[in-house]
């Protein structure tokens, strides 16, 4: 853990141990460790309402959506298919970003992070 997240407070400290315990939890129990993985997003659902005291319903792939389109293309009796699937922003979906930083980007802008513990830079 680099020496700065030290004096950001000690739930600061608290909240970076437990997101990289749960990495190690992860691969002790051989599921993928990566925070892009499926089991990485379901332990943030499953963790969330212990660590966070509230529910983070984050789902890997919902920050796109596919939506049907008329194809432009399209004329009775040709070729092109009569509609088209896009990808469309989903506004509503939970931030990647956010959850790779579980659980500490999930905290209000102005939570206590309790006092800084001294430690010497490295």
């Amino acid at each position: 853990m680099f020496s700065s997240a030290f004096g950001r407070g000690s739930r600061y400290v608290d909240d970076l141990l437990t997101h990289e315990m749960l990495h190690a939890w992860l691969a002790v129990t051989n599921r993928q460790v990566k925070h892009d993985s499926t089991d990485w997003y379901e332990a943030i659902r499953r963790l969330s309402p212990v660590v966070l005291d509230r529910q983070v319903d984050a789902r890997r792939g919902a920050a796109r959506r596919s939506v049907r389109i008329l194809n432009p293309a399209y004329h009775p009796g040709g070729n092109a298919p009569k509609t088209l699937v896009r990808k469309e922003a989903n506004p509503d979906a939970v931030r990647h970003a956010d959850v790779a930083a579980w659980p500490h980007a999930f905290r209000p802008a102005d939570y206590a992070w309790g006092k800084p513990i001294e430690c010497p830079p490295y």
